[in-house]
């Protein structure tokens, strides 16, 4: 039984499936990672291995595949080793360097029981189709509904104007009046529940008012919400978790893999939302109240951007948050300096007396006769 490793991103894992079966069932052993790879396995030496005890290796080029350093390290390994390569278009995207000169097997076209045939001959095989090609009566059966769709839609239309007759044009009145102009604006806070009304009062103005059949309702009082400053809206990040390596990643307790993990492994493909970052915008944060229940257990943690999707240089639109790391108690015993005021003692004052000046008789001189 011959073998055939497939070379592949893990973004095109459904169509790798389903072309893995279909070889299958033609009597072929077909060798791709996500079936034949077992936790623990030393990748950098199974899949060398693989490559080489297979005696073809298909190569399914992808806009995807294009982009994956593990695609064209097993490319080139199978290359070094002079294997048989047959390189399949999945969707359009640039033929590497390495294979420009091997002819690819379309498979962009919705004929994919075709596809397979030609990949089938050119690997070798006499035996009976796997997958019938398309046959009329098989793409009347597949196309029937929406081609009896498009006729309904099609006599619907042809019909509307003969159960349409023209309408007479009504006149429409036109009212002029002189009143009194007010206008009032209603803005609201987030602090304060009262709506404030500022009327404007003009002396006059002439309004013209045109009778216009509406079914949409008019709303006369203009609102403006201002938010507050200090009550932001919550920022939330939808994305989704991608690796090419792995099944399953690590949600971490912080932003690093020195802190534990949280919760179980996190299926590759999950998504979630996330409310912050770390200051370098190398790791994100799991925002609280997941809409999956089965998410909450990672409320909180930490998952590397990488591993997102996100590359190194897209920004990311995420408060950040700054750790701050948690005291530890000391042995050593703190002495806190007492003071205590001592009074001082208050001068008492002794009053003194002051004698008062007497009064002297000085002598009156007398005339003699």
């Amino acid at each position: 039984m011959q073998q055939i490793f497939i070379s592949y991103s893990r973004k095109d894992i459904g169509f790798v499936r389903k072309l893995a079966g279909d070889l299958e069932k033609a009597g072929y052993e077909v060798w791709w990672d996500l079936t034949d790879l077992r936790g623990g396995d030393d990748w950098p030496r199974v899949i060398p291995a693989a490559i080489e005890a297979s005696q073809y290796v298909i190569v399914v080029l992808s806009p995807n595949s294009a982009l994956s350093d593990w695609v064209e390290k097993e490319y080139t390994q199978a290359l070094s080793l002079r294997k048989k390569i047959i390189p399949i278009m999945l969707a359009r995207s640039g033929v590497p360097f390495a294979l420009n000169t091997i002819n690819y097997i379309d498979f962009t076209g919705e004929d994919y029981a075709a596809s397979l045939n030609s990949l089938l001959t050119t690997l070798g095989y006499s035996g009976e189709p796997v997958v019938p090609a398309a046959t009329l009566p098989m793409l009347l059966r597949k196309y029937a509904i929406p081609i009896i769709i498009a006729g309904v839609i099609l006599l619907a239309l042809i019909a509307i104007p003969f159960f349409n007759s023209p309408a007479t044009p009504t006149p429409v009145p036109t009212h002029t009046a002189i009143v009194p102009t007010s206008t009032a604006v209603v803005v609201f806070t987030p602090e304060a529940d009262t709506p404030t009304i500022s009327p404007t009062a003009s002396q006059s103005a002439t309004i013209t008012h045109t009778s216009t059949p509406s079914n949409t309702p008019t709303l006369n009082p203009t609102f403006t919400f201002t938010p507050s400053p200090t009550n932001k809206p919550f920022n939330r990040l939808g994305l989704c978790v991608k690796s090419d390596y792995a099944n399953s990643i690590n949600v971490r307790l912080g932003p690093g893999t020195i802190y534990a993990p949280l919760g179980e492994p996190l299926l590759v493909e999950t998504c979630l939302f996330f409310s912050a970052r770390n200051e370098e915008s190398t790791w994100l944060q799991i925002a609280p109240n997941q809409p999956d229940t089965s998410l909450q257990q990672y409320e909180g943690g930490w998952i590397y951007r990488e591993l997102l999707g996100l590359g190194t240089i897209v920004p990311i639109d995420l408060p950040a948050v700054t750790l701050t790391p948690t005291p530890t108690a000391s042995e050593t015993p703190t002495i806190t300096p007492t003071f205590t005021r001592t009074p001082t003692d208050t001068p008492t004052l002794t009053p003194t007396e002051t004698p008062l000046p007497t009064e002297t008789e000085t002598p009156t001189e007398t005339s003699t006769p």
